[in-house]
Order: C-alpha cells, then structure tokens, then sequence
C-alpha cells in the first residue's frame, strides 16, 4: 500500500513537471528579433539603408573602395558594420571629400541622430589606420601630377596629363578655375612651377609679408597643401629639371 502511494506520488511530479516544461515551450514566440547587423558577413564593411543594420544592405570587401556612390545609394546610408580589419571612413562628399566620420574594425555606426551625417553620406574607403582617412593623394597615378579641391588631396581630383609646349619645349598645362586646386602631388621625375595666370606667368601678393612671389614650385615626388596666397589661385603649371627654370 505504501509502495503505490509512493508511485502514485513520483507519477503526479513527473506529469507537473511535463506540464511546466511544455508551458515554457508555448510562451517562447515563435520568431525571436534579429540581432543587429548579425547578418554581415565576415571580412565585409557592411551599409544598410535603415537603422540598427535593417534595410537593403551593400557589401564591400575591403579592396573595394568607393569615391562616389551610385545614384541609387547616394545619401542612403542610415547604419554601418565594419565586419574588417580595417578603419572605415565614410565622406559627406564625393572624392573622399567633406565632412568625414570613422568606423573602427568590428564596430558598426548609425547615422540617424547626426544631422550632418543623416542620408548625406556620398563614399567610403577602407584603410590600415585612421590617420589615412584624412587624405586622398593615394588617388594620384603615377608620372602624373594632381591637383585636388581640398587640402590633404581630397575632394575632386584632376589628373593633369602633360603636353609639349611648342615654343618652350615644357611640359605643362594651363586651366581654368574649375581646377583651382588646394593641395597637389607632383608624381612625376621633374619638379613643377605653378603660376596663377593661364600663359605659366604672373606674381602673387602676400598682404601679410608685403613681399611678391613667383612661380609656386612643388618638388619631384612631393604632395602638400597649398598655403594662402596660393590656395586656389593656379591656372597653369610646368615640369621643368630644375626649379631656376620657372617663369
């Protein structure tokens, strides 16, 4: 008698037990939410057009750097995954150009409380260290020199492709204010003078110094920002052998 009670007793626990354990089961919903930007995959910088990584999503591996999007992504960004083991920079302007922010390697990064950075966001590029977000000369080709619209060779670049002088036998360009660059890399085996008229002539005036200077003169290999008063003033330049050449 004593030894039914006791079964009867263990079969009453087992039976509560099943019970509180299928309960469980039926409380679980049936889809839990996705943890953000859980769907990057490894080794991609991932951008997404809605916040916490929801929305259509572009993957870049990390050779895959962009000076401007399409049309169809252009201001889309609203969130990123760096799922690299590189630093993401992403740019408000095209050619690495504007208002610029970072990304370290693993993190991820919304871009919806920031007005600045809010459906504004135009290029990106993957890089070993966050120093190198803040130039673009590696843009330059070869043998070439560049001029570009901001300083540190960002923003717009013009790859200035040399001809020959038919009266002087120099290679240069002359052009107009759309180049009016304000940082360069001299890229070729010459070094380059600057001028600020079209015919590789004309002085510059320093009101501060009261001095007047000639041709502005970057040397072979060189990259700089250009300093007042010659920022955004060259409309032609020459690759000469040495710099008593210039004009």
């Amino acid at each position: 008698m004593t030894t039914s009670r006791i079964d009867l007793r263990r079969g009453s626990l087992i039976t509560a037990a099943l019970a509180l354990l299928c309960s469980l089961f039926f409380v679980l919903p049936a889809n839990a939410d996705p943890i953000p930007f859980d769907d990057c995959p490894a080794g991609m910088l991932c951008l997404y057009s809605g916040p916490d990584g929801t929305g259509e999503r572009r993957d870049f591996t990390e050779p895959q750097n962009v000076e401007a999007y399409d049309a169809t992504w252009d201001g889309k960004t609203l969130s990123a995954k760096n799922n690299t083991a590189m630093w993401a920079c992403a740019y408000v302007g095209a050619g690495y150009g504007g208002l610029l922010t970072t990304v370290k390697p693993g993190n991820f990064a919304e871009y919806t409380t920031d007005p600045r950075f809010t459906g504004t966001l135009s290029a990106h590029k993957l890089v070993p260290s966050r120093a190198l977000c803040f130039t673009g000369y590696e843009r330059c080709p070869d043998d070439r020199v560049c001029t570009f619209k901001e300083p540190n060779g960002r923003g717009a670049m013009t790859v200035h492709v040399p001809t020959t002088d038919p009266a002087t036998q120099n290679h240069g360009n002359s052009y107009g204010t759309e180049a009016a660059p304000r940082s360069a890399w001299n890229r070729t085996t010459k070094h380059v003078c600057f001028y600020p008229q079209p015919t590789f002539t004309g002085t510059w005036d320093d009101p501060a110094s009261l001095r007047e200077f000639g041709a502005y003169v970057i040397l072979r290999g060189d990259s700089t920002t250009i300093p007042a008063p010659f920022s955004g003033t060259f409309r032609s330049h020459e690759l000469v052998n040495g710099t008593a050449e210039c004009e």
